[in-house]
């Protein structure tokens, strides 16, 4: 029984980290373009990725819906499958 478990729980989180990976893709994708280079930075600067970021989230909250659809489902989907593996722990543990 622990290896059928196992294999629930190897294929849920590998489906959630797939999808995960879909949306930092689409993410980087959809807001390439958009994201200035930033200036002054230095080797020191470690709040660089921090700040690009929220250059992405800002841009990408500004698309139209029709070009977001592809990034909402990626979402919903790694939402869905940590959603999944929430219930099979629960299920499970009895």
């Amino acid at each position: 029984m622990h290896t059928f478990e196992v294999i629930v729980y190897c294929a849920t989180i590998g489906a959630g980290m797939f999808f995960a990976y879909w949306e930092h893709k689409l993410r980087l994708q959809l807001t390439d373009e958009a994201v200035q280079p930033l200036k002054y930075v230095s080797d020191l600067d470690f709040l660089y990725d921090f700040k690009e970021g929220l250059q992405r989230e800002r841009f990408l909250r500004s698309l139209p819906a029709q070009v977001k659809f592809k990034y909402r489902v990626a979402v919903g989907l790694k939402c869905l499958f940590f959603a999944i593996l929430i219930v099979e722990v629960f299920v499970f543990q009895r």
